[in-house]
């Protein structure tokens, strides 16, 4: 049911009170340039800073946003897929809340979409704003998921997305204890493409993942995300808590 929304933008927040406010107000005019519907689904992954405190002053103003507040850090993917299962589009935006991706990209993913008829389009980041040790601890993760997921050679990954909403129900059904989003997407479909959109520069602090993080979690999302894990486990422990819920029924 999608109450006649047409794009959901999900979007973790950790420690994101300097960008939140900006973001939106970028994606509500976007989507009002595109004359098309929207909301907006922030999920605040156990900030420390005063995060939770802004996404309330915003949904107080714009019944669009929707805010979630999780009980602790459960991590980037956990917290997507919480605001998917909250999500009511018929096609759901993911992105970062830093504003290193774009809001003013989302239109090349649509229309990537429509001249693909893809299911899922991930942007390509194209001259990444980070450091190259970073990018070769991305580069391996991305040789690996070839390894052990279903991904097409060559498909670049990151966390801005567009997905159909089929592909989302059916990534909520799997109900998966650690989700590895790029793991659940190519178990459901290969119909998936890139979309090139400029990597922007991040204005506010620095990124949360160090090179010990980034390799933790590669290995644990690799892990328990595999080929052979997807399709014959089942989930063990809830992926997210949530602890409070503005603007959502």
């Amino acid at each position: 049911m999608t109450d006649n929304i047409r794009y959901s933008i999900v979007i973790p927040v950790y420690n994101g009170e300097k960008t939140v406010e900006e973001l939106a107000d970028r994606i509500r005019k976007l989507f009002e340039n595109l004359c098309e519907s929207y909301e907006i689904v922030f999920v605040d992954d156990g900030s420390a800073d005063n995060s939770w405190l802004t996404l309330s002053r915003m949904v107080g103003k714009d019944n669009r946003i929707k805010s979630i507040k999780l009980t602790g850090n459960s991590g980037q993917h956990n917290a997507t897929f919480c605001g998917m299962s909250y999500s009511k589009g018929e096609y759901i935006v993911t992105m970062d809340d830093d504003l290193q991706h774009s809001p003013e990209g989302i239109p090349v993913l649509i229309e990537k979409m429509r001249e693909t008829k893809s299911r899922v389009v991930i942007a390509k980041l194209v001259n990444k704003k980070q450091k190259w040790y970073r990018q070769k601890v991305s580069d391996i993760i991305r040789n690996l998921s070839e390894l052990t997921m279903n991904k097409p050679r060559g498909i670049h990954l990151s966390s801005f997305r567009l997905i159909e909403r089929q592909v989302v129900d059916t990534m909520l059904r799997l109900n998966w204890a650690s989700p590895y989003i790029p793991a659940l997407i190519f178990y459901i479909t290969t119909h998936v493409v890139n979309a090139e959109i400029e990597h922007k520069d991040r204005k506010y602090g620095s990124s949360n993942y160090t090179i010990l993080k980034m390799f933790r979690l590669a290995g644990k999302l690799l892990l328990f995300n595999s080929w052979a894990i997807l399709r014959f486990s089942r989930k063990a422990k809830p992926a997210f808590t949530v602890e409070k819920i503005e603007n959502l029924p």
